[in-house]
């Protein structure tokens, strides 16, 4: 039976530089393209989007990881909001944390500079651009702003899942819409995160056959696919590939797991989670940092019990590259204690526990570098599929070695 491969790219902004920094380590500093021409589908969001892309442009995860790490490419994607592109309302809120930061057109001409190739053709012209007999596939995951579900961009037009092609199975034909967005279009959509990021939703004029028609996107997180993975999954079952055929490497951009305070102790109280009484702005910054993430493992779960419903401990069809930033459990003083993994002073990890996804200063790039390098050394541990209360790896790969070990085994 033929291996159906899909490569997955979790959103995360400027943390992606965990995902070039990931793909250099696998396949060494080759063009993006023989890269992607080791897949049959490529879905990503966000910030997996811009790298998913970086490698269609033909970019080497060397040069991938020089656009996260230069500032002035950083702050293009990620340009301030001027005092007088706020509102009112913007300017009070902005005091208590909350409200956008960012400019959504300035973004898309900061893609469109980085991505010069792609913003001039289809999507659907992407797979042409790719060597080899794979015929790869592309997927971008957004959120329809104004019909409140997700939005697939896709290049495969014959895909059974596409509304369109489903609409005619059901014989209720309607005017064809062609879908000409380009690949920089759908990053756009894709990786315009709300309310604490960018300040409107992204809008792309699309091609009908009643003229040019205006569509308004949000990242595609809002949908529950900041891991997209199993949208992934779903293409392939709709399109006949069977859940034994697949074989997936899913790289994520760095997670963050603490444990409850009621455990066991703590060398420091940041290092375990604080139970604070709700309160309207905790409550909507939780909230809107939540959507950007994946904390209860959902994607990865439920797309490893569909390729392999006997759950193994850990299957080589199925590998999650993801750093986790958590404490390590060890004795102090013979008595089990919550305390900062090796590599890290309490400062830096106290640092990484508190950034956010649109990291841009610096010295946090430079944090999230050192946060990677450590973990593709084996010297901090990998995201598991499932873990337990005591944040060890029940289902997956324990290390990056580990999970490197049976990704070779179907890819390399």
């Amino acid at each position: 039976m033929d291996k159906y491969k899909i490569l997955s790219l979790d959103g995360g902004g400027s943390w992606a530089l965990v995902q070039a920094m990931t793909l250099r380590r696998i396949f060494g500093d080759i063009p993006g393209r023989e890269i992607l021409a080791k897949f049959d589908l490529v879905i990503a969001n966000s910030g997996g989007s811009i790298v998913a892309a970086g490698l269609a442009e033909n970019y080497k995860p060397s040069q991938l990881e020089d656009l996260f790490l230069n500032e002035s490419t950083r702050k293009s994607i990620f340009s301030n909001l001027g005092f007088t592109q706020k509102s009112f309302i913007t300017r009070i809120t902005r005091l208590f944390g909350i409200g956008p930061k960012y400019s959504a057109e300035a973004k898309y001409q900061g893609l469109m500079k980085v991505l010069p190739e792609l913003s001039k053709i289809p999507l659907t012209q992407v797979p042409a651009l790719i060597p080899g007999d794979r015929n790869t596939q592309f997927m971008v995951t957004a959120y329809d702003y104004y019909r409140n579900r997700a939005r697939f961009f896709r290049s495969n037009m014959k895909s059974s899942s596409k509304t369109a092609n489903l609409t005619n199975r059901r014989k209720r034909h309607v005017p064809k819409n062609p879908d000409p967005a380009t690949f920089v279009q759908a990053i756009h959509a894709a990786s315009n995160a709300p309310v604490n990021y960018f300040d409107k939703p992204a809008k792309i004029d699309f091609e009908t056959s009643r003229g040019i028609v205006e569509r308004y996107f949000w990242d595609g997180a809002i949908g529950g696919y900041n891991n997209p993975v199993l949208a992934g999954v779903i293409e392939a079952l709709s399109n006949g590939i069977k859940g034994e055929q697949m074989h997936i490497l899913s790289i994520g951009t760095g997670i963050k797991y603490l444990p409850k305070q009621d455990v066991f102790q703590s060398a420091y109280e940041e290092l375990v989670i604080q139970f604070e009484k709700p309160s309207l702005t905790r409550d909507l910054l939780k909230i809107t940092g939540s959507i950007l993430s994946d904390p209860p493992d959902a994607a990865s779960y439920t797309s490893y019990t569909i390729i392999d419903p006997s759950l193994p401990a850990k299957s080589p069809r199925f590998v999650r590259l993801c750093p986790v930033i958590q404490p390590s459990l060890g004795l102090i003083d013979n008595v089990p204690t919550w305390d900062v993994p090796q590599g890290f002073s309490f400062p830096e990890f106290r640092d990484l526990l508190n950034l956010e996804m649109d990291a841009i200063e610096n010295e946090h790039v430079l944090l999230i570098k050192k946060m990677t390098q450590l973990w593709l050394d084996d010297q901090t541990l990998n995201q598991p599929i499932r873990n337990d209360k005591y944040l060890r790896c029940l289902l997956g790969h324990n290390t990056f070695g580990e999970a490197l070990l049976d990704l070779k085994k179907w890819l390399v």
